[in-house]
């Protein structure tokens, strides 16, 4: 952000500069409100939303068996053999790991749809916005 202001102040320096006579117009956009309020906003946060839901619903059944998992092994460790139970022990541990990795994962993904969807939103809007400034005389415009 600090980038921007400094380009932004140069960018007003220049013009005044080098237009003096003329007037100085300054803009300010919204952004996250127009993340949140355009239609490409919108379609973006059920896209999201969708990926979201279809993360929670495979990580809730791996949840799921590995809580019966454990609970099979909490209830029938003491009349199960040792070779038996060792082996539902280590059953139970590796599907921990593997929710546990799951879960991480799904995490990173989700992380980086929604910052690819912010990003394309905000070329857009940022295109538009460039496009506004020219067509009504803004000298710069800025993030409010």
């Amino acid at each position: 952000m600090r980038a921007w202001i400094v380009v932004a102040v140069g960018l007003v320096m220049a013009a005044a500069t080098t237009a003096a006579a003329q007037e100085i117009k300054i803009g300010y956009v919204d952004l996250q409100r127009a993340l949140n309020e355009s239609k490409a906003g919108q379609k973006a946060r059920e896209s999201f939303k969708k990926e979201v839901d279809k993360y929670q619903s495979g990580l809730k059944k791996q949840k799921d068996d590995l809580e019966t998992l454990r609970e099979q092994l909490e209830k029938k460790a003491l009349v199960m053999k040792e070779d038996e139970r060792r082996s539902l022990e280590l059953d139970y541990q590796r599907r921990a790991r593997d929710f546990e990795r799951s879960y991480k994962d799904s995490q990173g993904e989700l992380q980086l749809k929604d910052n690819e969807l912010t990003a394309s939103i905000l070329r857009e809007i940022g295109q538009l916005v460039q496009e506004f400034g020219r067509q009504e005389g803004f000298t710069l415009i800025l993030e409010n």
